[in-house]
């Protein structure tokens, strides 16, 4: 009864990086040697979650982590960045980052993040490989501890995968405030036995515009997907469409730093069951910088409609979360926040609600 995925699984990730969607990638562009980076992101967590169905708990459930809330923050990584002059003007760059389960050994190590090759000139940057998209530089307009109840509602909620794989994008020089990015993958992994065809074949764009000058900053995204697959069939078993777009705001008053994002698309299968589905969502938040802290807060709101023959699902999502940081130092600081994150609908006449709350205390060091 939950489809949110629907988008998230129905095409492959591509994409075009926005010039802050790239920061990983822009600071190796200023290094003259090989840079070894990461962060660590260690803390407390409580969680507790409840599923309901025409009112009544039909399953519920407690997690506590004492030192095992890293990825709730910045997520633990290591990385090594670098670049070399070409002459005349030109520079190519590289970016490798690996994600890091920073109290286990065995879960989750060692998994790539960014995987990057670039080439930088007057005319702007080519980047080849797998790094974050216009589609995360939205979403990183809203401050929160983002994997803790409450936070990272996009994802939650179904939107497009922030990071692109496989992917070549174009970004360019920053004029006037503004940057223009665009990229596009055309992958065909498809094997042949006489007339039958086994693989998938993923094809689209995403386009990304930003600005910024003083205290506003813009960003807006835009994508188009195409995905087809077969099963070791004459004919594709699956094939889908969908289209995204999302807007990112920011406006600096020094006492209080508001942010807005709105995001929403809509995916199709013309094969099989004829799948459909749409969905629109917004999240506004604050920060209130005072020193060295900086309380937050964050508010989400969405809905969720998915079609098949015979068959509407509608869906609500929505989230909230408080909380604050407190810098130790430029490189190190401390984390707090608790949060709500709900989804709700109705199914075959069944009124359902999945609810997680809870809280997150951590710290984070950065080198």
């Amino acid at each position: 009864m939950k489809n949110t995925a629907f988008f998230s699984r129905s095409v492959v990730s591509l994409a075009a990086a926005a010039a802050l969607g790239l920061a990983a990638s822009g600071g190796a562009l200023a290094q003259s040697s090989v840079t070894i980076y990461g962060t660590l992101d260690l803390g407390m967590s409580s969680i507790e979650s409840t599923s309901t169905a025409n009112g009544a708990t039909v399953a519920s459930g407690d997690a506590f982590s004492l030192a095992g809330a890293q990825d709730q923050s910045t997520d633990s990584r290591l990385g090594f960045r670098g670049t070399e002059d070409l002459g005349g003007g030109l520079r190519a760059g590289f970016v490798y980052e690996i994600g890091i389960n920073a109290d286990r050994g065995d879960v989750g190590n060692a998994q790539t993040r960014l995987a990057n090759l670039s080439l930088t000139g007057g005319f702007g940057t080519v980047v080849v490989g797998t790094f974050m998209n216009a589609f995360q530089t939205v979403r990183d307009f809203n401050t929160d501890v983002s994997l803790a109840p409450g936070g990272n509602f996009m994802e939650f909620h179904g939107g497009l995968d922030g990071r692109s794989e496989n992917a070549i994008a174009y970004i360019s020089p920053i004029m006037n405030g503004f940057t223009f990015s665009a990229g596009a993958v055309s992958e065909d992994n498809v094997t042949t036995a006489g007339a039958n065809r086994t693989g998938q074949e993923a094809r689209g764009m995403i386009l990304g515009l930003g600005f910024e000058q003083g205290p506003l900053r813009a960003q807006l995204a835009f994508a188009d997907l195409e995905n087809t697959t077969w099963n070791n069939t004459a004919t594709p078993d699956s094939h889908g469409d969908a289209r995204n777009w999302a807007l990112g705001l920011s406006y600096n008053f020094g006492f209080v730093v508001p942010s807005f994002q709105y995001e929403t698309g809509e995916a199709t299968s013309a094969l099989a069951v004829g799948e459909s589905g749409e969905f629109n969502a917004w999240q506004i938040g604050a920060r209130f910088p005072m020193g060295a802290l900086t309380p937050f807060v964050n508010f989400g709101d969405g809905e969720f409609e998915f079609r098949s023959p015979g068959l509407v699902v509608r869906e609500d999502t929505r989230s909230w979360q408080i909380g604050t940081t407190y810098s130790l130092s430029s490189r190190t600081w401390i984390y707090a926040a608790v949060g709500e994150g709900r989804i709700s609908g109705t199914d075959a006449g069944v009124s359902w609600r999945d609810r997680e709350e809870g809280y997150s205390v951590g710290l984070v060091h950065t080198f």
